[in-house]
């Protein structure tokens, strides 16, 4: 058996709520008075982490992705994608990187490891990137540019396209999801395996169109690959939808709210609700809510994939932006990074998909958590 270190690797941003005005936390909140950009290692094999370095980028960290094959690891920021090596001491190393052709907020690498995919939030647009063997990035092979009749009455967030994440189909990876914020659409393109081609016109009948002004922004794929959760930043829902992935189609199934009873969602930058993600065992659903600072928990049932509320646990700090779930150790946990008080909560899980309160709470002094990726290099 060959050993591995575990590690926890955090993209940094700016502040989010602290610098928006009409953001919920505004003016209650100081601004972080020190913003690094680049890449935090930390290490823990429990609940606890530990700092072992922090990697200047010299910009913001959208995503970060561990290679399948090649040790190798990407990530996405400063209008780049970058190549990156993580040694068995936890020490970045940047080597290649290619033009993301926009900013890029999400990245999403291909079950073979032949290609790297970009959603370039500003920009508009999806592109594709090879991967050559040596691990090192070749210039983009495709992209696709999104383009909006933007409503006046919703252009404080959607005066154009802005796509926010893209996501290969876990059964085969032949189609690539992106969930467009400025559009209201969840995008679906036929995905060229040989090429590194997305396929679709811009008036194909797979996309599938969100309510007006919901702003879909992250989804996740039920282990069954039966079902897709659509997390809606602007209007405060999930979405859960049926998957037909031989036709590549979404259907709406129904909707269920994430906020409180009586909380009316807010579309100021960096306060509606963030990101989703599926337990392994596909019986539970997480969703962050930065406008009250919390992680919300749903039990999932039936094939129709039917939410209901389990928890809401507040995340110990101000804009849980991004979360994981570890279930390489004995006891799963998620830890969720609070963007604007700079910290990390890791709760533990129990059997039945809850959070186990109080988490642990590791401060990152510096460093504005913009995602997280927890990870193992094999120790030679």
């Amino acid at each position: 058996m060959v050993a591995a270190k575990s590690f926890v690797l955090v993209g940094s941003s700016s502040p989010g709520q602290t610098v928006v005005t009409d953001s919920p936390i505004y003016g209650k909140v100081p601004r972080p008075e020190q913003e690094e950009k680049g890449i935090l290692v930390l290490s823990g094999e429990g609940l606890e982490l530990q700092t072992v370095g922090f990697f200047p980028l010299g910009a913001h960290v959208g995503w970060i992705c561990q290679h399948p094959t090649n040790g190798r690891f990407y990530a996405a920021g400063g209008g780049k994608v970058h190549e990156i090596v993580l040694s068995e001491a936890g020490q970045v190393s940047f080597c290649s990187n290619a033009d993301a052709i926009g900013g890029p907020a999400h990245l999403e690498l291909s079950a073979d490891g032949a290609w790297a995919l970009v959603a370039n939030y500003s920009a508009g647009n999806l592109v594709v990137f090879p991967i050559h063997p040596d691990g090192s990035l070749g210039p983009a092979s495709d992209s696709k540019h999104h383009s909006i009749d933007a409503l006046s009455h919703l252009a404080d967030r959607q005066e154009a396209s802005h796509p926010h994440q893209i996501v290969l189909d876990p059964a085969g990876n032949h189609w690539a999801l992106s969930c467009d914020l400025g559009s209201d659409f969840v995008m679906v393109y036929a995905f060229d395996s040989v090429r590194g081609g997305l396929i679709g016109a811009a008036n194909s009948n797979r996309h599938l169109k969100m309510p007006e002004g919901s702003g879909p922004r992250h989804l996740a794929f039920h282990p069954s690959g039966k079902l897709v959760f659509v997390l809606c930043e602007l209007d405060g829902y999930v979405r859960t939808c049926s998957w037909d992935s031989e036709k590549g189609l979404l259907v709406q199934l129904h909707t269920t709210y994430t906020l409180p009873d009586g909380t009316a969602p807010c579309r100021a930058h960096h306060s509606g609700s963030a990101h989703v993600l599926v337990s392994a065992d596909g019986c539970t659903l997480y969703v962050t809510s930065r406008g009250d600072g919390a992680i919300v928990v749903f039990r999932i049932s039936g094939d129709e994939g039917k939410l209901t509320l389990l928890q809401r646990v507040a995340s110990r700090g101000v804009c849980p932006r991004n979360f994981l779930l570890d279930y390489s150790k004995p006891t799963p946990c998620l830890r969720v990074g609070n963007q604007d008080t700079q910290n990390l909560a890791s709760f533990a899980i129990t059997e039945t998909g809850e959070l186990v309160e109080p988490p642990t709470v590791t401060n990152l002094p510096g460093v504005c958590p913009n995602m997280l990726l927890a990870c193992s290099v094999s120790v030679k």
